[in-house]
């Protein structure tokens, strides 16, 4: 059986009232992981007061991690978005998956392990060594649409993005995935993802936090980081997250509060 890290990000905004909220979701994902897969749970927090409950455990099993941001910023909304870096970096090897969630979804039922293992096998087989949701969003169509969208006065989706980075034609082989779950294998590439994640997240806390160019859509910051660090990204579809891994994705926020 494969050893898989679920894992998480619970930062807390002092200047967004109510962003605590995020620690209520990842205790909540703690218990998911926690009865319903064999799996390790790990939440990298700016606060680990919020988690004194869940250490006090000393499960083995769950990894608090706290991080005191001093190179990074939590501004824009609940919390800078781009700090999702951190649930990839320094991922202990005896892990050869690592399974991102954002806290506020949930696993719907167990996990049939065997089951997993088979279509983890079918994915390997074929070289992917990264699976998300949602790839055939893509740079090369996005930047097509913003182009169009200045000549033809139109807004797409990730118009934004191209407004603040320019155009890059080096990151023309890259897709934007969903942001909220991925399923990624933990190899040297994961480093390199980390890295170029990390300087794009420096490059973003550039701006105004009062009039941002962009703030979220973080999956183009995650599949630029994914490319230059040379993931071969497979789509994992809607049923494999829900019948496999059992993500919840359409439920996220199950406790209905938005920051």
């Amino acid at each position: 059986m494969r050893n898989i890290l679920i894992s998480a990000i619970s930062f807390v905004n002092p200047t967004k009232s109510g962003s605590e909220i995020y620690a209520t979701f990842a205790k909540r994902l703690i218990n998911d992981v926690l009865t319903k897969t064999p799996y390790d749970v790990m939440v990298t927090t700016n606060n680990s007061d919020n988690f004194l409950d869940v250490i006090s455990t000393n499960n083995e099993r769950i990894t608090i991690r706290h991080e005191l941001l001093e190179n990074h910023k939590t501004h824009v909304g609940a919390f800078n978005q781009l700090l999702k870096f951190y649930a990839i970096q320094n991922i202990d090897k005896k892990y050869d998956w690592v399974l991102y969630m954002d806290c506020d979804a949930g696993l719907i039922s167990e996990i049939d392990i065997q089951k997993l293992e088979e279509q983890i096998d079918r994915w390997e087989s074929i070289g992917y060594d990264m699976l998300a949701l949602r790839t055939n969003a893509t740079y090369i169509e996005s930047e097509t649409q913003y182009h169009d969208g200045i000549l033809n006065n139109k807004n797409y989706l990730f118009d934004a993005k191209f407004r603040f980075y320019g155009i890059k034609p080096e990151w023309r082989g890259a897709c934007f995935p969903s942001e909220h779950v991925l399923f990624m294998k933990n190899n040297e590439k994961m480093e390199v993802m980390c890295r170029e994640f990390e300087t794009l997240c420096t490059q973003f806390e550039t701006q105004d936090p009062i009039h941002p160019i962009t703030f979220d859509m973080e999956a183009f910051e995650i599949g630029v980081s994914a490319f230059l660090a040379g993931y071969n990204v497979g789509e994992m579809g809607w049923g494999t997250s829900q019948e496999l891994l059992k993500v919840g994705f359409n439920h996220n926020n199950w406790e209905k509060v938005k920051i």
